[in-house]
Formats: structure tokens, C-alpha cells, sequence
């Protein structure tokens, strides 16, 4: 059996040290971007498998779900797919900050909206890539780009955490010196 030189291991580590650094840091500043990439992949992955066995389930429930945030109601099983659809493709696009959380709803509801009017069943059902290329369209139309400011989403949006929490102890400062809470600056006037 060979033995390895102590310098030889100290050596590994530091390259196995230098590697995970440059990677944590790579994947710290393209949070959003993987975080984008992981959605787009989750959905899809939920699309595909129900299109095998031919339900519906999960798609509807996660529709249901973004529709009752929109303040409407659940969609019809004749349009689940392809709105389904739309919400994966638009995913990455949200979480890296190119489409605006506004913008999408709107997007979204006019997609909707326009299939209730022009499809209510659901046919002829446009596939993916007809669904990204009216994505697209619209996109263009309504001349949609990401703003200078919009970071995208970040692994403290998800867990909740970050700038958007105001504490009680900032809330009965302001109180007690008689001062508002700003909601969209997080300061007291």
C-alpha cells in the first residue's frame, strides 16, 4: 500500500478548500439565477410525470394556489396544462428579476383570460414552445425588461428572512416618539 506524502494531502485540501470557496461564492452571487433554474426544473418535472400517468393533481393545485393569490378562481381542468405550462416557463424569468412580480400577474390572468374567451376547452392545446413563443410576444409587445434595481430572488426571500421584517422594538420606538413606520423604505419618518 502506498502512503502519501503529508504535503501532497495538504496540498489536495487546499485545492478542495480553494474549489468550495469559488463555487460558494459563484453560487452566492447567481442565487437567483439557480434558484430560477430550480423552479423551471421542479415544475417540469411535476408536468412531466402527471402527463404520463395522465392527471392532474399536482398542476391543479399549484394553479389553484397562484390563482387564489390573484384573487380568482381556480382555473378549469381543460386549462391547467397549458397555463401549467406558462407558469414553468415564467418561473426562471421571475426569480432572476427579468419579468416583474406585477408584470407576470398580468400575464398570467390575460393568458387566462384570453383561453376562457377564445378556448374554454382548452383546444387546440399549444405546446411549449408555442407557449414560450406567446411568452415571448408578449414580452416584446408590452416592451418588458428588468429594471436596474431588481436583484431577482434571493435565498433570504424564501426563508423569509432579510430587510422586509420590522421589529417590535423599531414599532414602539416609533410609536413612543410619535413617528410612522415608512412600509416601503423599512424607516420611521
Amino acid at each position: 500500500m502506498r502512503v502519501w506524502p503529508r504535503r501532497w494531502w495538504l496540498r489536495v485540501l487546499v485545492v478542495l478548500l480553494g474549489v468550495l470557496l469559488v463555487g460558494g461564492a459563484l453560487a452566492w452571487r447567481y442565487q437567483s439565477v439557480i434558484i430560477g433554474r430550480a423552479a423551471e426544473w421542479y415544475l417540469s418535472r411535476v408536468a412531466e410525470s402527471e402527463t404520463a400517468t395522465g392527471k392532474l393533481d399536482k398542476r391543479r393545485d399549484i394553479l389553484t394556489s397562484v390563482n387564489r393569490q390573484l384573487l380568482m378562481p381556480a382555473p378549469p381542468d381543460a386549462l391547467v396544462p397549458e397555463l401549467f405550462d406558462l407558469v414553468t416557463l415564467v418561473s426562471s424569468r421571475v426569480a432572476t428579476g427579468d419579468i416583474s412580480l406585477n408584470w407576470v400577474a398580468y400575464l398570467y390572468t390575460t393568458y387566462q383570460r384570453d383561453m376562457v374567451q377564445q378556448r374554454p376547452n382548452g383546444t387546440p392545446r399549444r405546446s411549449v414552445d408555442e407557449v414560450r413563443g406567446e411568452l415571448d410576444r408578449l414580452v416584446q409587445f408590452y416592451s418588458i425588461q428588468k429594471r436596474p434595481e431588481q436583484q431577482g430572488i434571493k435565498v433570504g426571500d424564501l426563508l423569509g428572512t432579510g430587510d422586509d421584517v420590522i421589529s417590535l422594538d423599531e414599532i414602539e420606538a416609533a410609536e413612543k416618539n410619535g413617528k410612522q413606520i415608512d412600509l416601503r423604505t423599512r424607516g420611521a419618518k
